[in-house]
């Protein structure tokens, strides 16, 4: 009995020792020696792993590859966006004052050249009336100072003429006296001569004859006194000359104080004539004054109302009836929206599927159930990378790019939320399984490609994802056999081929 028990708890000692060991037999197996050859599994890659163990036995490691393939794509893509305006027009006022009507509402479409709102009109009304006051009155004085500068003119170039004359006059004048009084000097000085030679001649005859005893003394004595007579009225004519130049000199003095009034009267005349032009032209510099001041005041007038400058869409009114235009503000008082699109966000790795002229589908959330067509007309190559505008909400636009598109049969107003689904584009691009990439970053990665029986490093360019396919924008051509799971292989492994299928790529 007690061998039996002795016997019975040996066995089941064993059986506890063996049967782990037995499950763990199993387990290698079943479990453990697959994993070795799974190339997703750890030890796949570890020293134990069937390409270490093939690697160590000089044989060459079993892998599945698979052909890089060109494939046609549908790729129908899909972004979020907002009608925008691409342009706007920003409406302000060049006058300062309350407004008075409004024409338009927000919404409201209108054409260039419509009224969009009127400001008071009684201050620049003020202004029109006071203008033209101002250039009445300059007008008329413009009128009076002419009238009186042709009259001043007229007196004083009537003064210079008679200055003239009485100077032509004085000259004359002189020169006829001049000739009188040498004429008569001339006559009494030959006359004198004369009486004296004829005096001379008779003394020395009564000297003979006294001589002679023919005549008595007292005759010659007398005869002596006549030519004594003679040679002072002689001298007396002489003496004429200093009379004649004085009375000359004096007549001279009187022509040149003629010359003098007419002289004078000349400086007089163009010295008014440059302070009477002088004053003319202020006169006439004040009218062109007042008329501009006219000019001005009538167009701020017609500012009193603001008209749309454009057709376009009333996207925003800022101001209200009884409220201040300020002339010098910067806000808007009225917003036009111009040809208004749906600019579109698309990721950066998606720009190279739009194309300009590109069909596309809009939806709207402000028209549910609608669908609108449309066409790509702009791509904007630039990052979206700031925060959402107040004026535009719902949409995150970090490192984004912008495409506008052109809706068809549609006047939106700016500001829908909604999406555009971009058709028609079909395409041809190389793939290879995603298994096949490692080290990828920033688009770039590398693959293995089965080269005469070994493995051959190589790094491509990629792109887009579909289904578990890879794009191959560069790196690799058409036929080239890229291996799946090539983490733990090394350059120049040898190679086994066990090609693989590729699935048929599906938009992503």
């Amino acid at each position: 009995m007690i061998h039996s028990r002795l016997i019975l708890t040996r066995g089941i000692l064993t059986t506890c020792v063996v049967a782990p060991l037995v499950v763990m037999g199993i387990l290698s197996f079943t479990v453990l020696l697959p994993a070795l050859k799974d190339p997703g599994s750890r030890f796949y890659s570890s020293g134990f792993g069937y390409p270490a163990l093939q690697r160590m036995a000089g044989k060459p490691i079993q892998v599945e590859t698979a052909l890089v393939a060109s494939k046609s794509l549908e790729d129908n893509l899909a972004a979020p966006g907002e009608s925008v305006a691409m342009q706007q027009v920003n409406v302000r006022s060049l006058i300062s004052g309350p407004v008075e009507k409004l024409f338009v509402e927000e919404g409201q479409r209108v054409r260039r050249g419509q009224p969009l709102l009127q400001l008071q009109k009684a201050p620049f009304e003020n202004e029109v009336n006071t203008a033209r006051n101002n250039l009445a009155i300059a007008e008329k004085n413009l009128e009076t100072v002419q009238n009186s500068v042709s009259k001043r003119l007229s007196d004083l170039k009537e003064d210079v003429r008679s200055a003239h004359d009485r100077f032509y006059a004085a000259k004359t004048r002189l020169r006829t006296i001049d000739k009188l009084a040498d004429r008569e000097l001339n006559n009494n000085i030959q006359a004198a001569q004369v009486r004296v030679g004829t005096a001379e001649e008779k003394l020395k005859q009564i000297k003979i004859l006294a001589e002679q005893g023919a005549i008595s003394k007292f005759q010659l004595y007398d005869m002596q006194d006549t030519y004594a007579t003679r040679k002072r009225e002689l001298v007396a004519a002489q003496q004429g000359i200093i009379t004649t130049q004085s009375q000359q000199f004096t007549n001279q003095d009187f022509s040149i104080a003629r010359q003098n009034d007419f002289i004078s009267s000349q400086q007089t005349l163009s010295l008014a004539q440059d302070t009477l032009e002088k004053d003319v032209k202020n006169a006439r510099l004040t009218v062109d004054n007042r008329k501009i001041e006219l000019q001005e005041a009538l167009r701020n007038l017609s500012r009193t109302v603001i008209y749309a400058s454009t057709d376009g869409l009333v996207s925003l009114v800022n101001i209200n009836a009884g409220e201040i235009a300020d002339a010098r503000g910067r806000d808007s008082l009225i917003t036009l929206a111009q040809n208004v699109v749906f600019k579109a966000y698309i990721d950066q790795a998606r720009l190279n599927a739009v194309k300009v002229g590109n069909k596309a589908i809009v939806r709207l959330l402000g028209y549910p159930g609608r669908t609108f067509e449309g066409r790509v007309i702009q791509l904007n190559p630039t990052v979206q990378t700031n925060a959402t505008k107040p004026s535009k909400v719902g949409i995150d636009r970090q490192f984004t790019y912008s495409v506008w598109v052109a809706v068809n049969n549609l006047q939106m107003p700016p500001g829908l939320q909604g999406y555009v689904q971009f058709v028609d584009q079909s395409r041809t691009a190389l793939m290879i399984p995603e298994s096949s990439v490692t080290h990828l970053s920033a688009g770039e990665g590398m693959v293995m490609v089965a080269e005469a029986g070994k493995a051959v490093v190589k790094k491509v360019k990629l792109g887009r994802t579909f289904d578990n396919q890879r794009e191959v924008l560069a790196g690799l051509k058409s036929g080239e056999e890229v291996v799946l799971s090539p983490r733990v292989l090394n350059p120049g492994d040898r190679l086994e081929i066990k090609s693989a299928p590729m699935p048929i790529a599906k938009r992503n």
